[in-house]
């Protein structure tokens, strides 16, 4: 036997019938799922358009807004009056309305503060000065 032509026999491959989809399966799209971690395609997002029209309540304030903002809020009557009128008005720039209500919440913080230390200093003087001790006979 001649080792050079010498092939072995493999048996016969049988061949299964293959088995046609419909074609509305073959047109459908593979799944997001991918073996092995690989990342998946995301698809295509446009990105966030703004309205066309600008609506004035949202916009940001500048520097010299809030400045100006700052300078009425120190005129003892023009103050009470602009922050009732900017606050009651649906108009007003929504960082205006956060700022002036941030700055009522700030004053009432600092008056509490300061009437707690204006009584314990008084009550402390009362005290100190004997008119309590004598009050009570002590």
């Amino acid at each position: 036997m001649n080792e050079q032509n010498y092939q072995p026999q493999q048996p016969p491959v049988q061949q299964q019938p293959v088995q046609q989809q419909p074609v509305q399966q073959q047109q459908q799209p593979q799944q997001q799922y991918q073996p092995y971690g690989q990342p998946v395609q995301q698809p295509y997002a446009p990105q966030y358009q703004q309205p066309a029209y600008a609506d004035p309540t949202t916009e940001v304030m500048s520097i010299g807004s809030y400045l100006g903002v700052f300078f009425i809020s120190m005129i003892p009557v023009v103050n009470l009056i602009c922050i009732i009128v900017w606050l009651a008005s649906s108009n007003t720039n929504k960082n205006k309305k956060n700022y002036i209500i941030a700055s009522i919440i700030f004053s009432l913080i600092i008056g509490v503060i300061y009437g707690l230390l204006v009584f314990l200093l008084i009550t402390l003087g009362v005290v100190s000065s004997g008119e309590l001790a004598h009050f009570f006979n002590i």
